[in-house]
């Protein structure tokens, strides 16, 4: 409590909007210097699909198989095409758009619990400055803060009792990317706790299924769609590819049996945990409903096999809007950021006399003390 009440005053202090105002635009500043970079991800894939839809006729592209993402994203690029401009700036523009709308969402889970409008400021001037989120848009021109800005609001529309808002997003995130589903652990609990009825679930599959529609129509085989993700998992035969999680100590000859094996414990774990959870003993108020979406977001990145760098990415925006809610135990939240950000130096030209292991252990402790605490708050009905 002592600490809590040591970041209480401290964010006291910080009530100046014109601040916020200045870091805002020093964000955006910095994000524009970032633009001119080629990242391999552009040169080797988003420029070339960019090509090849000016090449064949836009939207009429879509029968092809260039693509290895969900339509939903396409459909984005094929209107990014159609105006013209670079597709450097146009891609990173639209990346670092959602950028804001997460910042905003995650600033709108925070107010609810300090009624104050400068944690909307502070959301928007902050969450675009965390390492991954500037290097992830602004710098590699990939597509994280999309489904990320989807779960998030999900996450917030939970929060405020709004069930169809919140399933609607949620179906909207994984129809962009799969990444989506680490925040089913949270979603799970609430639908134990009858938080949201069942049938608003079947959003979920209702919307992954319209998002492929305009790509069905133009002649991809629905069987190709509906199998994307599928596809994409099989795209690297790896258990890790930089993520400091379990499969960091597994070698990849084992690569089959242990995917298998590690998908199906991560399921029981999840189940286990969520029936336990559903128990009416244990305390949920905003701070825990938090915490455990965070949670959500670190856990199952740790325990599932074909990770990458980039799956710690929800985490890293949750673990801001964690301690600004609670205001507490910032190391927790520092620590996910600094272990995601690591997966990313692990994953450029730093690979080669960068070791992955050393970041697991700090993982792995992160998770021990946010689980203690979570467990102790819930049982106490405190934070």
């Amino acid at each position: 409590m002592k600490q809590q009440y040591k970041f209480n005053l401290f964010f006291k202090k910080l009530n100046k909007r014109e601040f916020w105002f200045i870091v805002i635009l020093s964000g955006f500043f910095f994000k524009f210097l970032l633009l001119p970079f080629r990242s391999g991800d552009f040169n080797f894939f988003l420029n070339p699909w960019m090509d090849f839809i000016s090449s064949n006729g836009y939207f009429s592209s879509l029968k092809y198989r260039f693509y290895n993402y969900t339509p939903p994203y396409i459909y984005i690029l094929i209107i990014l095409a159609k105006t013209g401009i670079n597709p450097l700036y146009s891609i990173k523009f639209i990346s670092i758009l959602f950028e804001y709308i997460l910042a905003f969402f995650a600033g709108k889970i925070i107010y609810l619990k300090y009624k104050n409008p400068l944690n909307l400021w502070i959301s928007l001037a902050l969450i675009p400055w965390i390492p991954t989120v500037m290097a992830n848009g602004a710098l590699w021109g990939q597509c994280d803060s999309i489904y990320s800005s989807f779960v998030v609001a999900g996450v917030y529309f939970a929060l405020i009792n709004k069930q169809f808002a919140s399933c609607f997003s949620l179906g909207m995130a994984i129809a962009f990317k799969l990444q989506g589903v680490f925040i089913l652990p949270f979603y799970f609990v609430m639908l134990l706790r009858k938080k949201i009825n069942w049938y608003y679930f079947l959003l979920v599959p209702l919307i992954f299924v319209v998002s492929v529609l305009p790509a069905w129509l133009y002649g991809r085989p629905m069987s190709e769609l509906l199998t994307i993700y599928v596809n994409q998992a099989n795209n690297y035969q790896a258990l890790t590819l930089y993520l400091p999680n379990v499969y960091t100590w597994i070698s990849n000859n084992y690569y089959e049996s242990v995917k298998i094996a590690g998908m199906i414990v991560t399921f029981f774990i999840v189940l286990i945990g969520g029936i336990w959870l559903s128990n009416k003993k244990f305390h949920f108020s905003l701070d825990q409903w938090v915490e455990l979406a965070f949670l959500s977001v670190i856990i199952t990145p740790f325990l599932l096999p074909g990770m990458h760098e980039r799956y710690l990415y929800l985490g890293d925006v949750l673990a801001f809007v964690y301690f600004f809610v609670l205001r507490k135990n910032i190391l927790y939240s520092v620590g996910i950021m600094s272990i995601s950000f690591y997966a990313y130096l692990c994953c450029s030209r730093l690979k080669t006399i960068l070791p992955v292991w050393p970041a697991f252990f700090i993982y792995l402790l992160i998770l021990i003390l946010v689980i203690a605490d979570f467990r102790k708050s819930i049982k106490n009905g405190t934070t």
